[in-house]
């Protein structure tokens, strides 16, 4: 009855050159830390900015 469950994830590894995983480091340390979608940010800025308390 009291048997350990291992839960085991399964990851699907991309076989790819030196050189492409060189340029996906480089563009994903380029948009970390953007906003890549500001204008639906201020969106929901503006959306919510009135609001006192959300009703959960």
């Amino acid at each position: 009855m009291g048997q350990d469950k291992k839960t085991v994830k399964k990851a699907n590894i991309i076989s790819m050159s030196k050189a492409t995983k060189q340029k996906i480091a480089e563009v994903a340390e380029e948009i970390n830390g953007k906003n890549l979608f500001t204008d639906k940010i201020e969106l929901a800025k503006k959306t919510l900015q009135n609001l006192k308390s959300l009703p959960i």
